[in-house]
């Protein structure tokens, strides 16, 4: 059989279960691309016959997160419908949930299957059988729930319930479920948190020999903490995560709009929290979630005198409308972005070069006599300070409830939050970048010329890789981990397979740390050249002369912003590397440029700080 009614020419086998098979085919009617599910031979007339009043019921729904099925039809006795081809894959290859856009791109797909959901129930379906697979992604990785094989459908004279029937996937099935009890609409939900639990963490909730031992858990015991299976995951998200997958129904949220409403609160918390650390959180990509969406129209709108130089490897770093910003006159500026003013100057021992480290509760920071100091906003005070053996000049990371500080002892620290020691790590040589958190790994480069893998809450050493010597940040995206050297060659590594994927050299010393964003690596150094390169190949896909650089680069809003050494500022569209916008006249730059909300920032070296705005 190669073609269906006349129109539908199979292509290819895409999957196949219990009851049928899926191909994809072209309908050379319309001319296009679709999946066909084709029940087999043996599944039972009745169940043909319900399976297809199901089928009609649901070629009804219109949601754009939602397949929609074009076409039900019976050819050789074999029952088959027509349905939306969707090639992007699974849900969950949208994870695991790492720092920065990536994670957030994972947790607005998220809130666009609630939305499917919210539909799916106001039209009385309630699924039963949400898997990974049964939310596919386009290429773009827009989610549509599909699959509707097991769905119970309601009308004016049933209700939202099924007794006896717990036909679905035992590792994403809810306990009422499996226990054969009454479906409500809570059930749906139960199944995307463990969906989702196997998403952020690379792994189902519950595992087990049989399908018996999974459901078993599924009804009786809590499922392991999300953080102890990704240390990335924040504490709000575990916690939205865990309440899906309370074991009654009426433990979790009311409905999927309710859901959706969490969730959507917890992505905009993590946005406003990805400015507070270094290079825009723990996979250190340079890459903002936020930014002024037309840098073309940027002008000057306001600049500050700090009082001392900012200098490498500095990198302004803010939360609700307060920047930090280190200098050489022995303190931590705090400055409220708009209207710009200096709001507090917290004191220090030696210059601030290393970015700081903002939180809801505190502020964290160091400097070069070694101390790092977490400071107390509601009580205007020190909450307490560690003393290392040397230099602090790399910005600090928190994750999981330790703060990882690097010195120039060649050691990374990890304290707990009273500030004391949980253990350290002896690198031995500087270390003069910041650690990255990156698939449950905790990265750190030296000047020795090793790269070491970590275990995050240990400090145990998972593997390390002769690299050379490295200065700048390890960024990290879609499963490749670059590595900057400071002699110029850059290497794409996948740190999971622990092997190199290919290797650029920039021909120039690299001081600023690269971005990475929208499968691109974007590099620059001494050379004065800027390169954009494929993340996967290292292939270059374009370049721009613009002069020195010893500031990191900053990526948001699809454009690429580089500081030069001679004072000028440059917005570049990111796909293309067409200059949209540039700045000039201020002093040499070290400190990364920094995109937050609608506004960019800048500090020169000679301590001045300028805002840019849409005019």
């Amino acid at each position: 059989m190669k073609r269906l009614a006349g129109r539908y020419r199979l292509l290819e086998p895409l999957g196949e279960g219990g009851m049928a098979e899926v191909w994809k085919a072209h309908d050379d009617r319309v001319d296009r691309d679709v999946a066909v599910k084709l029940l087999y031979p043996h599944v039972h007339p009745a169940e043909r016959q319900r399976f297809a009043r199901e089928i009609q019921a649901l070629s009804r729904l219109n949601h754009p997160g939602v397949v929609h099925i074009y076409d039900l039809g019976e050819e050789e006795g074999r029952t088959f419908f027509v349905m939306e081809l969707v090639e992007g894959g699974s849900f969950d290859r949208l994870g695991p949930y790492e720092h920065g856009p990536e994670g957030l791109r994972l947790l607005e797909a998220a809130l666009r299957v609630l939305e499917a959901l919210e539909y799916l129930h106001g039209q009385g379906v309630i699924h039963r059988d949400l898997t990974p697979r049964n939310i596919l992604t386009t290429r773009e990785g827009h989610p549509k729930v599909m699959d509707f094989g097991l769905a119970y459908l309601t009308d004016a004279t049933r209700h939202f319930t099924r007794t006896g029937y717990t036909l679905g996937t035992p590792q994403y099935m809810a306990p009422e479920q499996a226990k054969g009890a009454p479906l409500t609409p809570q059930a749906d939900l139960y199944s995307f948190g463990a969906v989702l639990y196997r998403t952020l963490t690379g792994r189902p909730p519950f595992e087990g020999e049989n399908d018996q031992a999974i459901l078993y858990q599924h009804v009786y015991e809590p499922p392991p903490p999300p953080q102890a299976q990704n240390p990335a995951i924040p504490d709000a998200l575990a916690r939205f995560v865990t309440r899906l997958l309370a074991k009654t129904p009426t433990e979790r949220p009311a409905n999927a709009a309710l859901a959706h409403a969490q969730l959507a609160r917890i992505i905009q918390t993590l946005k406003e929290e990805l400015y507070g650390t270094a290079r825009a959180g723990a996979n250190r990509s340079g890459h903002y979630p936020d930014g002024p969406p037309d840098p073309e129209r940027l002008q000057l709108a306001g600049s500050l005198k700090l009082g001392g130089e900012v200098a490498w490897p500095a990198e302004p770093v803010a939360h609700e409308g307060i920047l930090a910003l280190g200098t050489s006159a022995h303190e931590l500026l705090l400055i409220r972005t708009h209207p710009l003013r200096l709001e507090a100057r917290l004191p220090a021992k030696d210059e601030v070069t290393a970015p700081a480290l903002l939180a809801p509760d505190r502020v964290a920071y160091a400097s070069w006599d070694g101390a790092f100091r977490v400071w107390d906003p509601e009580r205007r005070a020190e909450h307490h300070a560690y003393e290392t053996r040397a230099e602090i000049t790399a910005s600090p990371l928190s994750a999981a409830g330790l703060t990882y500080v690097p010195s120039r002892d060649g050691h990374l620290y990890a304290l707990d939050l009273q500030g004391a020691v949980r253990w350290a790590f002896e690198a031995g040589g500087h270390l003069t970048a910041g650690p990255t958190l990156y698939r449950g790994l905790l990265f750190i480069a030296s000047e020795n010329g090793w790269m070491y893998a970590l275990d995050p809450p240990t400090g145990q050493l998972r593997y390390k890789v002769e690299t050379g010597p490295i200065h700048a940040h390890l960024p990290a995206a879609d499963g490749v981990l670059i590595l900057p050297t400071w002699a110029g060659e850059v290497h794409g590594f996948d740190p999971l397979r622990r092997e190199v994927l290919w290797t650029y050299d920039v021909e120039g010393e690299l001081w600023g740390s690269p971005a990475v964003g929208h499968g691109r690596v974007y590099v620059g150094g001494w050379s004065g050249v800027l390169y954009a390169l494929d993340l996967r190949t290292g292939d270059e896909v374009w370049r721009a002369e613009l002069g020195r650089l010893t500031a990191s680069l900053s990526l948001a809003q699809n454009h690429l912003y580089a500081a030069t050494e001679d004072g000028r500022l440059i917005a570049f569209r990111a796909a293309t590397g067409e200059v949209v916008w540039q700045a000039e006249g201020m002093g040499p730059i070290q400190a990364a440029p920094f995109p937050y909300r609608d506004a960019l920032y800048v500090a020169d070296l000679s301590g001045t700080l300028y805002v840019f705005r849409e005019g």
